[in-house]
């Protein structure tokens, strides 16, 4: 009996030693893939994770870790390979190259690698995010005439309408200290709240308040979309590992229940004439769902949800841009003052227009800065839809090849930008904008709707700047959510504020409300 202990033992420890063994030498062929094909390669891969390991446990956020591998490689490479656990993927860090590969070959890369090898509702791959070619092209036809300057025009009483609570909630908090007009926010929270009502108004078509009515079902469930850990995790999942999908369903995938709930309610009873017609984005679903279908893409069932999930997202990246836009003057009064004093001239003569918001072109530069440093959607992927020879090398692309631009490190490095830690708007000065800057995407499939994200954050920032004055302590740290693929701060960014005196128009009546 001892012998066959024994025996059992030995047995069972050789086929550990085989196993690991022959673990350590398949890992180490697929973690040379690179180098066996003549590219260069990040150094030092992790036998499991590849070069992601901090990102997937969470050490840092993953997109931030993204612009470290890619300040870390060689300051000349144009491209870098490198591994999500053992795939290997290339880093693009050359302007010029991303421009090449994303723009003129852009047939070549038209499709996302996040979208995975099949298409599902993840609520954000059956729209424009996350389709494939020939769907993705088809729906873009019919989506860009929705966020055209008249439809906008449609939707802007709606978000004038969703921001008296917002200004209320400000008006209304407790100051710092007995006698002083000084008062504390989380800006970042604020937006996201006013977001939370927007999207419910815009999209959704229905009115909510999460100022006064924080409690509700809806509320909490899309704080929990933009903060909580299930869809920081869904998301990590969706943009660096999306085969898992494929195999493991939707238990990766964040779900919407009350939302969804407000959506179909919302869709039912306009498609129905319950209720009238807002001038909103369930209106124009409502029309696509009516037009004549393609067999690229259906107007219905799921894909409906999902288009509204555009707005979601593109709501979401533009309360990034317009938190960060905020932290950045807040810690810089002279350039808060030159946009204050713009937004004010600007108002004073147009009113709260469209047209109003058009003329605000050094709020504009403001915001593309803000977005240069914290990009809020972090990184630009495609995949190779067949075999690339890159341009003017020996160098093959396998077809299926994720290809990745990180905007951080695109937007750090100090031959594209000098000085990239400064906040500095002149960058964007006289309409200008530097090749490297990809904050809204690359090519055809850079963000469908920048129009309506440039005229979103700058509503937001024009009510508070016209409003307040504000400023940030110097020992405030703003680090990034490590769970994060989007740009948050992890305790959000707490500003003080306080009111400025109001202006006047030409009849002596104030403008700031």
């Amino acid at each position: 009996m001892e012998l066959l202990n024994i025996y059992t033992i030995t047995a069972f420890c050789s086929t550990i030693v085989v196993l690991v063994t022959a673990f350590y030498f398949y890992a180490h062929y697929k973690l040379t893939y690179w180098t066996r094909r003549g590219i260069e390669q990040l150094p030092n891969p992790h036998i499991i994770f590849g070069h992601v390991k901090d990102a997937m446990l969470f050490r840092t956020a993953p997109g931030f870790h993204m612009g470290q591998l890619y300040l870390s490689a060689r300051p000349e490479a144009p491209y870098i390979g490198f591994y999500i656990f053992h795939k290997p993927c290339l880093l693009v860090r050359d302007p010029e190259v991303a421009k090449q590969m994303f723009v003129t070959d852009f047939e070549i890369f038209s499709d996302r690698h996040f979208s995975g090898s099949e298409q599902l509702d993840s609520f954000g791959m059956l729209n424009l995010f996350g389709l494939k070619n020939p769907a993705w092209k088809f729906l873009r036809t019919k989506i860009s005439p929705v966020l055209t300057k008249g439809k906008l025009r449609q939707m802007y009483p709606l978000m004038i309408e969703t921001s008296k609570p917002m200004m209320e909630y400000l008006e209304n908090k407790s100051t710092v200290e007995k006698g002083s007009d000084v008062k504390k926010v989380d800006v970042q929270d604020l937006i996201f709240r006013f977001t939370i009502d927007s999207i419910s108004n815009i999209a959704l078509g229905t009115k909510t308040d999460s100022f006064h009515n924080p409690n509700t079902d809806y509320t909490k469930e899309i704080m929990r979309l933009f903060h909580g850990s299930d869809r920081m995790r869904a998301l990590i999942t969706v943009f660096f590992i999306p085969e898992i999908v494929r195999y493991g369903g939707y238990m990766f995938l964040f779900k919407l229940k009350h939302a969804k709930k407000l959506f179909w309610d919302g869709l039912r009873a306009r498609d129905t004439a319950q209720t009238a017609q807002r001038g909103d984005f369930i209106d124009a679903l409502v029309s696509l769902k009516h037009a004549e279908q393609s067999p690229l893409y259906k107007f219905e069932g799921e894909n409906l949800m999902s288009l509204a999930g555009m707005f979601f997202s593109g709501l979401e990246s533009s309360s990034s841009a317009a938190s960060f836009t905020l932290l950045e003057l807040a810690r810089n009064s002279e350039l808060q003052n030159l946009a204050r004093e713009e937004i004010k001239e600007i108002i004073a003569k147009y009113g709260w227009t469209m047209e109003a918001f058009e003329k605000m072109k050094f709020l504009e530069q403001c915001i593309y800065e803000g977005v240069r440093m914290y990009p809020p959607a972090t990184i630009v992927d495609r995949k190779a839809r067949e075999d690339y020879p890159i341009p003017n090398t020996d160098v093959v692309l396998e077809k299926g090849t994720p290809v990745f631009i990180s905007l951080y490190g695109m937007h750090s490095n100090e031959t594209n930008f000098p000085e990239p830690r400064v906040f500095n708007p002149d960058r964007f000065a006289d309409g200008q904008k530097p090749i490297a800057f990809m904050g809204f995407g690359i090519g055809p499939r850079m963000c469908v709707g920048v129009k309506m994200g440039l005229l979103y954050t700058k509503f937001i920032i024009s009510k508070i700047l016209i409003n307040y004055e504000i400023y940030q302590k110097s020992e405030s740290t703003n680090d990034l959510d490590k769970r994060g693929t989007l740009s948050i701060v992890a305790d959000g960014i707490n500003v003080f504020y306080r009111p400025i005196t109001p202006q006047l128009d030409e009849n002596n009546n104030v403008i700031v409300k």
